[in-house]
């Protein structure tokens, strides 16, 4: 019998990011998904730090960043083609280590996904199958796959096949609509000559046809076109028609179309994200518009908030009722990101030309004013809710539920390190004051080493050095003498001193029990 911790249907991005997440804190993995073989075309081309972040954890972000490019921001163009919204890339110390916002090939990045997982001898591969069904007992999920006749059995199902996920719908769960349904022709194109392209990406907002130019590595360019009222896919199923409307935006002759397809963006977030013992990570929950680069990235973020959960769960006996934190801090933050992607559409969409032009007078004045948000990431929120630490209303406090900062550490004369590879990718308190550690129970102190916590000292005579003063500025913004770190890089909360160190510890530990009961610590 097919015995597995994990069984993940849907070979994606998500997917194989939940797989090396998982396969690295050692659990033992199956994978399906009804292709045999990576996709070969670009999809998703856009993505952040935070995702570079997560690949890091597995061990891969520095060859994905060697195929990618940095993101040269978007102009957003009116109605007569003037400038009426900027984004630019990060001007200051990047606060997570890595390009904030970079633009690669799908099909690259999956490959490198892919070989990792080559690492883990633990993973087996049922590609070329189909999700058929699922039954759940006590203590697993049965997932049976077609043509076979012995269904895996697993302690938990992750579902990350996609907007049209066979697991969603064996449970037909409802799914929230966000009012926005919009078809668009994507054409991905490479270059065959020097041609005159702009050096940024740009939105045009353009009534009588509004479109996106997008500059992706090497000679790869994208273009997404709006349909109009009364255009239909079949209009654009020969290439000569699709030359056609890329002609509107640009000298179509020297571009070599690599794909064309017609894409209908939606805005949705599904209901409920766990069954019992059965998840939905990345499309299978949440659909959203292209607009912000959000697409792979949210998917990145459900599957390292959900492996870390799992692995207290499976490898430490936490407490179940943690794997209910992943929907409460996830469903809040995708839905925000969502609709931040559907505004997003609705501006550069417009197809009233009276609204356009109010839209240009509107957005125009936001910028001379100063008021308009330039910075991208300025739109990706905190987490709210779930396993963080919060005042007596219910709200965070302290730094809680932001994403920590990664500078670039050294212990004199070493090289410089991003500070997740110094610490690893478990619980981490990050001191001001190694004194604070002598203030902390010595109970406490063993049953955080026992769930794998880590600490690092910054700063002073015996701790790490930093290069760009990242940890100092935000340590110092919050009042904080030290940070809880979770291990997906999520703030659980900051101290000002040993007593409420003492408290924030005790805090944690008391939400992730009876896990403790096991090494004798409860």
């Amino acid at each position: 019998m097919n015995r597995f911790d994990v069984v993940i249907v849907g070979f994606g991005p998500t997917g194989a990011t939940l797989a090396n997440l998982l396969a690295g804190r050692g659990h033992r993995v199956a994978i399906v998904d009804k292709s045999p073989d990576i996709y070969p075309l670009p999809r998703a081309i856009t993505a952040d730090h935070e995702a570079l972040r997560v690949f890091q954890e597995c061990g891969l972000a520095d060859a994905i960043e060697a195929g990618s490019v940095p993101h040269p921001g978007t102009d957003y163009l009116g109605a007569d083609g003037q400038v009426i919204k900027r984004f630019y890339p990060l001007a200051s110390a990047r606060p997570l280590a890595w390009e904030p916002t970079f633009m690669f090939a799908q099909p690259e990045l999956e490959a490198v996904l892919r070989h990792g997982l080559k690492r883990f001898s633990q993973v087996e591969y049922f590609l070329g199958t189909a999700f058929e069904h699922c039954e759940q007992h006590a203590d697993g999920v049965a997932v049976h796959l077609q043509g076979r006749d012995e269904p895996l059995q697993a302690r938990y199902l992750l579902a990350c096949d996609g907007g049209r996920s066979a697991v969603r719908k064996q449970y037909a769960l409802p799914v929230e609509d966000l009012a926005f349904d919009e078809s668009w022709i994507i054409v991905d194109a490479h270059l065959r000559r020097d041609m005159q392209l702009p050096a940024r990406c740009v939105q045009y907002c353009r009534p009588q046809r509004p479109g996106t130019y997008i500059v992706g590595p090497g000679p790869l360019r994208r273009w997404e076109i709006k349909m109009l009222p009364g255009e239909t896919p079949g209009d654009f199923q020969e290439e000569a028609a699709v030359r056609g409307v890329l002609a509107e935006f640009t000298d179509e002759s020297g571009l070599e179309i690599i794909r064309t397809a017609v894409y209908r963006f939606h805005a949705l977030v599904v209901e409920q994200w766990r069954q019992g013992r059965v998840f939905l990570l990345g499309d299978a929950a949440h659909q959203m518009p292209p607009f912000m680069g959000q697409g792979l990235c949210a998917g990145v973020r459900d599957a390292v908030n959900l492996a870390w959960k799992l692995d207290l769960a499976m490898r430490h006996g936490a407490d179940e009722a943690i794997l209910d934190t992943y929907m409460q801090e996830r469903k809040p933050h995708v839905k925000t990101v969502v609709e931040h992607a559907k505004e997003f559409g609705l501006i550069i969409g417009e197809l009233d030309p009276r609204a356009a032009r109010e839209r240009d007078r509107r957005l125009t004045a936001e910028m001379a004013s100063g008021r308009a948000e330039t910075v991208r990431q300025k739109f990706i929120p905190n987490l709210a809710h779930g396993l963080i630490d919060t005042d007596a209303q219910g709200l965070p406090r302290g730094g809680a539920g932001q994403l920590f900062v990664q500078p670039w550490v050294r212990a004199a004369p070493e090289p410089w390190r991003r500070l997740d590879d110094v610490t690893g990718f478990s619980f981490l308190l990050a001191l001001r004051d190694a004194d604070l550690l002598a203030q902390m129970p010595a109970s406490a102190r063993q049953e955080w080493e026992a769930m794998g916590g880590q600490y690092v000292v910054m700063g002073g005579e015996r701790g790490w050095q930093e290069r760009d003063g990242l940890f100092a500025a935000w340590a110092a913004e919050h009042g904080a003498q030290a940070v809880l770190v979770r291990p997906d890089r999520y703030v659980y909360g900051t101290a000002q001193d040993g007593a409420a160190l003492n408290a924030l510890v005790s805090s944690l530990l008391a939400r992730l029990r009876p896990w403790a009961l096991a090494t004798g610590q409860a």
